[in-house]
């Protein structure tokens, strides 16, 4: 299910819980379901359609699949990749100013 889909079938929920509302009590319920039916709609509006394959890993180039992914622009796999060079390459100079700095002494 793409987002226009998932945004149409929303808005037949919507309209549903809105046949429900018989002005008494019991319509906040509904009322505070079409509010989150709304915001999930607005949502989903604005963010992009995972299905996208202008979406690709910044390493490896691959279709990122899932929202999160698409905001950090690497896959999993390929993030901690990333982490575990940046962290490898922070040690390397870390160790590097160590021993310069023991030099100079």
């Amino acid at each position: 299910m793409n987002n226009i889909k998932a945004i149409t079938q929303l808005e037949d929920l919507k309209r549903d819980r809105l046949s429900f509302i018989q002005n008494n009590e019991l319509d906040e319920i509904y009322l505070n379901d079409i509010k989150a039916i709304n915001l999930a709609i607005k949502a989903l509006k604005k963010c992009p359609d995972i299905k996208d394959t202008s979406f690709k890993c910044r390493m490896c180039g691959k279709e990122l699949k899932t929202w999160k992914s698409i905001q950090k622009g690497f896959g999993p796999i390929c993030e901690k990749r990333y982490i575990n060079d940046v962290y490898r390459n922070q040690q390397i100079s870390m160790e590097t100013i160590i021993k310069e700095k023991d030099k100079r002494r």
